[in-house]
């Protein structure tokens, strides 16, 4: 597979490697989401980013795929208790600790990189303030290509989404779905092969990428990139154990969630290519003349999402994307 060429960066890594056998301090980092991710080329990168500026007196373990037994959804608690000294978490997946995390799954708010990128500009004064006063740090943001559905047949108009039990990742995708008339329920990714195993789940929304990874064409073969959203990754780490570092490693930390995100962030576009290719290669097929009927109606479907979200995060969340509108 194309992906696979991403999970290991040869020079880096291996410095995070030697330097490991002199660490003075060594974290954990946990991700929900396997080990052939995009989400941990991030991880992998910062992971040795961060061995290679404290020359190896960082040492920060790798627990991909949730083998710390931490979802998403536990990682906010998990990090303030110390129990995770880093966490890669999907944002959408925090809509309860604060509403503020649902704005970049809004659909059809940011749809390009660009945009995503002017929005997380936007977020991040929130972030820093949300998470610090949790006793953690935030560290950076980490992109997914866009979202589209897995299915077992085309999708060729709106009717087509009727009933549908179709897995959504967060809230804003549950009220949009229900909207445009399907039967979304809330699934985390650890669960989604399993619930589809037991039939119960007729369609997944996960980006292209996110499907390869679980072999989601096995299931459904049909692939409609919708693309109504890129959804995002937050990294934050425990402030205790952030305080307990040098002053030099955590500027090191810093710089490596900075140099992260540039890296990351550069490799979205190559990423969705290669993905495609992926999809070709494991015989799924893919709509990406997505029909103008189904996204119209997904578009109208989506206006109860955002009057919730404005509803619940009041004027912080109306002058945040006054702030992102401004910066478009």
């Amino acid at each position: 597979m194309t992906f696979a060429k991403y999970t290991a960066l040869g020079i880096l890594t291996a410095v995070s490697v030697s330097g490991a056998s002199h660490a003075e301090t060594s974290l954990n980092l946990a991700n929900e989401y396997q080990a052939t991710t995009f989400a941990a080329v991030a991880d992998e990168f910062f992971i040795a980013r961060v061995a290679e500026l404290t020359d190896g007196s960082v040492d920060i373990k790798y627990y991909p795929g949730g083998s710390l037994g931490f979802k998403s959804i536990d990682h906010f608690d998990a990090v303030t208790d110390g129990a995770i000294d880093i966490a890669d978490t999907y944002i959408g997946q925090l809509s309860g600790i604060d509403p503020i995390f649902s704005m970049p799954s809004l659909p059809f708010l940011a749809t390009s990189k660009d945009e995503a990128l002017k929005l997380e500009a936007v977020l991040r004064p929130a972030y820093d303030e949300i998470f610090s006063n949790a006793d953690q740090v935030y560290l950076f943001t980490l992109p997914w290509p866009p979202s589209g559905i897995w299915t077992k047949e085309p999708l060729t108009s709106a009717a087509d989404l009727a009933e549908v039990k179709v897995r959504v990742p967060d809230v804003t995708a549950m009220q949009t779905f229900k909207a445009a008339g399907a039967n979304p329920l809330q699934v985390s990714w650890a669960d989604v092969v399993p619930q589809l195993s037991t039939n119960a789940l007729d369609a997944v929304i996960s980006s292209a990428e996110g499907g390869t990874n679980i072999s989601l064409g096995e299931f459904l073969p049909q692939y409609t990139a919708l693309d109504y959203v890129i959804p995002v990754n937050v990294v934050h780490m425990s402030a205790m154990s952030f305080d307990a570092l040098s002053e030099d490693e955590q500027k090191a930390i810093r710089q490596a969630a900075a140099d992260t995100s540039e890296f990351i962030w550069g490799k979205l576009e190559e990423r969705l290519a290669n993905t495609y290719k992926d999809l070709a290669e494991l015989g799924v097929a893919v709509d990406r003349d997505v029909n103008p009927d189904l996204m119209a109606a997904l578009k109208s479907a989506s206006d109860a999402a955002m009057k919730e979200w404005l509803a619940k995060s009041g004027g912080a969340g109306q002058a945040l994307l006054s702030a992102y509108q401004s910066a478009r």
